[in-house]
């Protein structure tokens, strides 16, 4: 059954899925850089082993510039982390909204076919009233046409 509200059912569902995508999109970008801070690590640990081994070769600018990539990478999980929060707070406030226009919708439609169900049942009670009437007229008839 159509209801007013489908509209805004359809609008709040489009909205949720493409939250969802967003919410997927930066849960896969927090992974991505999850991923090269760990590959950073692993890089300067190994390159630390490598200058700690041979004393020629000092590790100290390639661990500097590491660290001031591995400072960025965090930085940027963070403002990724704070989109997410965001987010899912905007996720869990649309699908609020979703059930309670969900919730009218249904009660727009349980309304709708209660009234319909009592419309019926008038015509009923009329129909039975009316051949009440006819019968009952009838029996009159019958009993005036016998009875002089």
């Amino acid at each position: 059954m159509n209801t007013p509200y489908d509209a805004a059912l359809r609008l709040r569902q489009r909205e949720i899925d493409d939250m969802r995508v967003l919410i997927t999109v930066e849960v896969n970008q927090m992974a991505l850089l999850d991923g090269h801070r760990a590959a950073i690590d692993t890089s300067v640990r190994a390159e630390v082993e490598i200058a700690g081994s041979q004393h020629t070769f000092s590790a100290d600018a390639y661990v500097a510039r590491m660290r001031a990539e591995r400072e960025v990478v965090c930085h940027e999980r963070s403002v990724s982390d704070a989109r997410l929060t965001a987010l899912r707070a905007q996720a869990v406030e649309a699908y609020g909204s979703l059930s309670a226009i969900g919730a009218a919708a249904d009660r727009y439609s349980a309304e709708t076919l209660r009234m319909a169900a009592i419309a019926e049942q008038g015509q009923v009670d009329d129909f039975s009233a009316a051949r009440f009437t006819r019968a009952l007229t009838a029996a009159q008839r019958l009993r005036e046409e016998h009875c002089p």
